[in-house]
Order: structure tokens, then C-alpha cells, then sequence
């Protein structure tokens, strides 16, 4: 699949947004991803393929990626995806992944950090654009370095509209882990947990949360391995 570089928006000083126009229809659930071929010259060892969250919602049109740059650790692929000017294509294969939300009656906690935040949003947007907060309860625990936070206007913007949905933002050195969670989060064993970041920050929640008697079948995961 072909997709056309529309925009890119600066987010934050190192996190941006590229809009791509894709040449023929494409759906996709909230939640999931997409490979992403970009051919650039002198490709590092991470090649010239690269697995994103796709961040906008399905019924935005456009897909979405935001990513976040280090502009001297970067692979070479995000450095060429940076320089991309509008007009220009990357070719993408189609979207996959079960990080999505397809009951519409549950207690959910989301829990991202950083850039992990990209499926959430996805979602969050997709569940409000349907309004269907009115049957479900979610708690979103956004932890990030500083605070740059990522879409964090839009998100209050939806949960000041939707009684259900809440959110909390970690800046460090505050960080998530179970203790913060049973403080936190209501009736903490009956939801369903959906966790998105670094590879670090999924598995030490994740094992928390086991260790703490929640079900393996309650939790989701998502790992997004760095720069």
C-alpha cells in the first residue's frame, strides 16, 4: 500500500506527527499497527522497515504516525522519515495487532509511557467519536520524562466531556508501578489493562500486576523498543 506524505506536526521538541494520504481505501481497528517500508541510502542495522501504532482513529481517514526523534541516536530510518517532504510516498504494509478495545461494557486502565501513548489516543479518539464512554469506564496513567506531554490538550479536552473517562499524568521522577496503581485506581483487580512504552516499563507493570493476583488474561501489552 502507497501513502502520501500530507503534513508533519511538531508535537513536542522530539516528538512528531506524520499524516499520510493513502492512495486506495484502508480500514483499521483503534489500536493497531503498521509496518512501514521506507528505502533511504546507507541504512543502519535496522533496516528500512519500522513498525508504528497508527495514532489517529479510523474515522480521521488519514493514518497517522507520531514517533518520537533523537537526532543523534535515531536509526537511519526515522532520519529519513524526518526529512520527507509533503508530496512524497512510503509504502506500508496492512494493519495488524489485537491492542484494541472491542468490548464496549468494560473497566479498562491504560497505562502508557512516552510515546506509548500512540494506541491509547487512537483508541480514546475512536471511543469518543462513537460515544461510547457512556458504557464503559477508563482510567488512563500517562507517565512521561517531562512535561512535554503528548496530546495531553486533546485528552483533557475528551475526558472533561466524558464523566468516565479520567486520566493522570506521572511526570519523572514519579513513575507507575503497582503501589501507585492500588492508590490510584478504584476497585484496581477488576479491570482490564492495556500498557504501552518502553519494553522496561511494560514488563515491570506487568509483573506487578501478576504478582498482585491480576489474571495474565487482564492484561494487554505493547512494547515500542526505543529510537
Amino acid at each position: 500500500m502507497i501513502s502520501t506524505l500530507e503534513k508533519i506536526v511538531e508535537r513536542t521538541s522530539s516528538c512528531f506527527s506524520f499524516y499520510f494520504k493513502p492512495h486506495d481505501p484502508i480500514t483499521w481497528q483503534a489500536g493497531q499497527y503498521m509496518q512501514f517500508v521506507l528505502n533511504h541510502e546507507n541504512p543502519d542495522d535496522r533496516g528500512i522497515r519500522r513498525f508504528f501504532t497508527i495514532s489517529s482513529a479510523p474515522h480521521e481517514k488519514y493514518i497517522m504516525i507520531t514517533t518520537r526523534f533523537d537526532f543523534e541516536k535515531s536509526s537511519t530510518f526515522k532520519k529519513a522519515l524526518i526529512k520527507l517532504s509533503e508530496g512524497q510516498n512510503i509504502s506500508a504494509f496492512s494493519p495488524q495487532g489485537d491492542f484494541t478495545v472491542n468490548d464496549h461494557k468494560g473497566n479498562y486502565v491504560f497505562i502508557a509511557g512516552g510515546i506509548g501513548i500512540t494506541p491509547a489516543r487512537s483508541i480514546i479518539v475512536d471511543l469518543d467519536y462513537k460515544k461510547l464512554f457512556s458504557g464503559l469506564n477508563l482510567y488512563l496513567l500517562y507517565s512521561n520524562r517531562d512535561n512535554e506531554i503528548v496530546f495531553k490538550d486533546e485528552l483533557d479536552a475528551i475526558s472533561a466531556v466524558n464523566n468516565s473517562f479520567k486520566t493522570r499524568y506521572l511526570v519523572s521522577p514519579e513513575r507507575c508501578d503497582i503501589n501507585l496503581i492500588k492508590a490510584t485506581v478504584k476497585n484496581y483487580k477488576s479491570n482490564v489493562y492495556y500498557i504501552s512504552g518502553p519494553p522496561g516499563l511494560v514488563k515491570s507493570i506487568e509483573e506487578g500486576l501478576i504478582a498482585d493476583g491480576i489474571d495474565i488474561s487482564q492484561i494487554k501489552l505493547d512494547y515500542f523498543p526505543g529510537y
